[in-house]
């Protein structure tokens, strides 16, 4: 039987981004609020310190810092009429697993949706009309979120001033800003810092963008272009460009993530606790299944716990917010026969794709110089910036030229027809290795190595 704990006001399933914005804004108001994480307690220092933190292998092929999926599962299926197996090996999504959660290692690329992403279907509509929408098939769901961009820009704003966001903008108040994005929804201010450096083959992009009458501008960045204080008075450094930051956490105090901008304010706080390597069962429900009493979870020991709570937030990761409202009861499972249901309806992943580009010897990019969100793309085939009505398709995807790593497991470019492995492999490794310019995204979800081009996260 659950022992019963002491009720408290608030309770967070997961501390990662949501989990800790949500707890430290409620404590600010006096609330008594506690943190569970699944995961264990980690900081800056001693955890993501060199050389450990460095660990190609742990990190990045066994994917040391998501979620165990050998003791965890998540099943899959291409379609509805297979049959749902485990995925034993993370190619994609990469749920998180410790404090921090998945925005530990992301790679702090910050972007922002636009107008009309927000109100998508009646853009769509008043655009192109009925006929084009039906034409798209019936398996086009798109709707309006029903909240607008100009309700959420102060806290876009406000995130990216707790992040210390390097960017240039494009658009301030619908004025447009020279070399920053046109095509970008208006912001109230400019962003807190300035753009990242912009690498050798960003330049190069640039200079061909450019040419073609394209507009081109830096990536916004969570890894500092600069040292930065924030609101909360957390202070960030300057990115050393050490290559290791996807997948990774930062050494540096350089990439935003929980514990550089927001968990040392919150932990400090007296009416919050932490309680780490906790997983949560199930939310408890009163009589009436309409209203949430609390959780009952596991401590690291085995030992079962009921904390009663007037407010329980779910801020884990999507995959695991849909898995806890399912294990609880709650809510109305989507059936994608009926198109009924909520609960995990529309879930979606970003995809990438795009050419591998090889350069003469005297071109050199050095790629290990890299951080998770340094490049230089355009934005004039994002979303709807362009003409769809003869395409018979929504929807569009940034150009960038990014390169976030070149770490010796993950990089070894080499052109077609060379051999997989062997002396003729080695040789070609050597040759390319530096003249190479390759998105490791697209090799992460299982495409074609792929650099130039990448999706919309919101498409």
């Amino acid at each position: 039987m659950a022992r019963a704990l002491t009720p408290v006001d608030v309770v967070t399933i997961g501390v990662g981004l949501t989990g800790s914005l949500a707890a430290l804004e409620l404590a600010k108001q006096g609330l008594k609020v506690v943190g569970l994480e699944r995961g264990a307690a980690r900081d800056t220092v001693p955890d993501f310190q060199s050389p450990a933190i460095h660990d190609e292998l742990r990190f990045s092929i066994r994917k040391g810092m998501m979620q165990d999926n050998v003791k965890e599962a998540v099943t899959f299926r291409n379609s509805s009429d297979q049959t749902a197996l485990p995925i034993r090996r993370w190619e994609s999504f990469l749920p998180g697993t410790g404090l921090g959660g998945s925005f530990v290692h992301w790679n702090g690329q910050s972007f922002r949706a636009q107008v009309a992403d927000f109100i998508y279907r009646t853009h769509i509509l008043q655009r192109y009309g009925k006929k084009f929408l039906e034409a798209c098939g019936p398996d086009l769901t798109i709707q309006d979120w029903g909240v607008t961009y100009d309700e959420l820009e102060p806290y876009y704003d406000r995130f990216e001033y707790l992040c210390g966001v390097s960017g240039k903008s494009g658009n301030i108040k619908g004025q447009i800003q020279p070399g920053g994005n046109p095509f970008e929804a208006p912001r109230s201010r400019e962003y807190p810092t300035p753009p990242m450096k912009e690498p050798y083959f960003g330049a190069l992009f640039r200079n061909g963008a450019e040419s073609l009458g394209y507009h081109p501008y830096p990536q916004p960045s969570s890894n500092l272009s600069e040292c930065y204080t924030n609101p909360e008075g957390l202070k960030l450094q300057q990115c050393a460009f050490c290559g290791f930051c996807e997948r990774y956490a930062c050494e540096h105090f350089a990439k935003a993530s929980p514990q550089t901008v927001i968990l040392p304010a919150l932990l400090n706080r007296s009416n919050y606790e932490l309680r780490a390597n906790c997983q949560v069962r199930r939310i408890n429900l009163d009589s009436t299944r309409k209203k949430a009493t609390g959780v009952t979870y596991v401590d690291a020991g085995g030992v079962e716990y009921e904390q009663p709570a007037d407010l329980v937030l779910i801020t884990a990761f999507p995959l695991n917010n849909v898995r806890v409202l399912l294990l609880s009861g709650i809510g109305k499972p989507y059936d994608p026969k009926t198109g009924e249901g909520a609960v995990g309806r529309n879930y979606t992943y970003q995809t990438t794709g795009g050419p591998t580009v090889f350069m003469d010897e005297n071109v050199n990019i050095n790629p290990f110089m890299a951080s998770g969100a340094n490049g230089t793309m355009i934005d004039d085939f994002g979303g709807d910036n362009f003409d769809h009505s003869q395409l018979g398709f929504i929807g569009g995807q940034y150009v960038g030229a990014i390169m976030t790593n070149g770490r010796p497991i993950e990089f070894h470019p080499t052109p077609p027809g060379t051999p997989a492995w062997g002396l003729e492999w080695k040789r070609a490794v050597a040759r390319h290795y530096n003249h190479t310019i390759e998105d490791p995204a697209a090799r992460h979800v299982g495409c074609e190595p792929a650099q130039l081009s990448g999706s919309r996260p919101d498409l």
